[in-house]
């Protein structure tokens, strides 16, 4: 005698089936988000390629017109606030020397080989 309403074990094959078509499912849904970052990979080069090249050196400048700068940076220097302006190797040497502060953080007094 069976149980009403007690369902047939499902066969191995069944089960098999059932796994495959999950296994299929974390594929597809693997290979979207590696696209997706391929596609975002792809953005972020372009994105640098059209950036212009970092200066080697910056002047930060201080607040309001005509205020003395305030320090000088790498020109990747992490440090650097908003109000800067690019500099030469001569413009750093001369900076330098009216004494504007070098940055602590990336010395490029040091990477000149400024002796005060």
């Amino acid at each position: 005698m069976t149980d009403e309403g007690s369902a047939a074990e499902p066969s191995r094959l069944a089960m098999l089936r059932f796994a495959e078509r999950v296994a299929e499912q974390h594929l597809a849904m693997v290979r979207r988000w590696r696209q997706r970052e391929e596609r975002l990979q792809e953005e972020r080069a372009a994105g640098a390629a059209r950036r212009p090249p970092l200066p080697d050196f910056v002047v930060e400048l201080g607040i309001g017109q005509g205020a003395p700068p305030v320090c000088v940076h790498l020109g990747d220097c992490h440090a650097i606030g908003r109000r800067k302006k690019p500099l030469e190797r001569a413009g750093l040497l001369a900076a330098l020397a009216e004494g504007v502060e070098a940055c602590t953080h990336c010395r490029p007094d040091k990477v000149v080989g400024y002796i005060d």
